[in-house]
């Protein structure tokens, strides 16, 4: 099995480019449009989620802002900025199984979205918290939801690198080992 590291580091293929197009693609098909602010102002509206986790979502968070949420986690919605750019969540793009997609593009964005993941600790799925924009899938602009911050997932990875070493091999990195209790 490929580890994260091993992808993002192979050279970008012009196959790797073409499945980029592609992925952009769906980013054209029609969609909900989600005006904001900002990304910024847009996670801090969920920021109420945070500061109340036992308390059940439906119960103070308006019904507009969940389904806002369930579309763009389902690739159904973006978010259209005032300087018109649109904005959708890494997880879209992704697909749902643990198999890797057919998609070299994707695949390179997976390894990246590890890496982040992996360096931002203790961070939330990165799949779910990073929003790219819809129209370029520019890794090396992306906003973290969890970091609240403006990233490079290749400047991420690089660091990553440098400073936590190899991935292990096989498909060790793929799900964290539960301990059963006894």
């Amino acid at each position: 099995m490929t580890t994260p590291d091993a992808v993002w580091k192979a050279p970008v293929t012009a196959a790797e480019e073409f499945d980029r197009l592609r992925a952009q693609s769906i980013g054209a098909l029609p969609a909900r449009e989600i005006v904001a602010e900002s990304l910024e102002a847009y996670c801090r509206e969920w920021e109420a989620l945070q500061a109340a986790p036992d308390r059940d979502p439906v119960d103070f968070v308006p019904a507009g802002l969940l389904d806002d949420f369930g579309w763009l986690q389902a690739g159904e919605g973006y978010l259209r900025l005032p300087d018109g750019s649109r904005w959708v969540l890494a997880s879209a793009r992704l697909t749902r199984e643990d198999a890797p997609s057919d998609n070299a593009f994707l695949r390179r964005l997976h390894a990246l979205l590890l890496e982040h993941q992996v360096l931002r600790q203790p961070h939330g799925p990165a799949r779910t918290a990073i929003l790219l924009d819809a129209d370029t899938l520019d890794v090396r602009r992306v906003f973290c939801a969890d970091c609240r911050v403006w990233c490079d997932l290749q400047a991420d990875a690089e660091e990553a690198d440098r400073l936590l070493g190899p991935w292990p091999g096989g498909a060790e990195w793929r799900s964290p080992v539960r301990r059963e209790e006894d």
